[in-house]
């Protein structure tokens, strides 16, 4: 799980209302269909530093997740209006670790947090073998992250 401490200062932030079909019989969000925002919001992220997935996947590499926490605080229904952030929380030559966190509008004004996960991931060759993440990839990341804190 990811303390309030190891949070990045530095976050991408991604809006969305939550469709119906992310909802369960309970009227919340399906613990499952999670991943389907933040997995919107971490390719969102990759546009905004300049690097889509895409890119990843014409090199024949992808990122693979290898390990996940995620803490459900606050449950999600239809039509809430949320905002998903996603930060760097380390990076290393062959992977990278992601914070997300989702926070939905509260009727009386502000933002509540609802979810945090962390995410991380190692950059690997379609042939199943580990690859070091590429430099142009990793050389835009850290101007964004500049860039963001030279203006946030």
């Amino acid at each position: 799980m990811i303390s309030q401490d190891e949070i990045p200062a530095v976050r991408h932030r991604h809006m969305l209302r939550v469709p119906l079909f992310e909802v369960d019989i309970g009227q919340a969000v399906y613990h499952g269909n999670y991943h389907h925002f933040f997995e919107l919001a971490r390719e969102s992220f990759l546009r905004d530093v300049g690097y889509p997935y895409r890119r990843f996947m014409d090199q024949q590499l992808h990122l693979t997740v290898v390990e996940t926490t995620c803490s459900y605080r606050r449950p999600l229904h239809y039509d809430d209006l949320i905002e998903m952030h996603t930060g760097v929380q380390w990076l290393r030559s062959r992977s990278i670790c992601l914070a997300q966190l989702i926070y939905r509008e509260k009727e009386t004004g502000g933002m509540e947090l609802c979810t945090r996960a962390a995410f991380n991931m190692v950059c690997v060759r379609f042939s199943g073998e580990p690859a070091v993440l590429p430099p142009e990839f990793v050389g835009l990341l850290n101007a964004w992250i500049e860039k963001k804190t030279a203006h946030p």
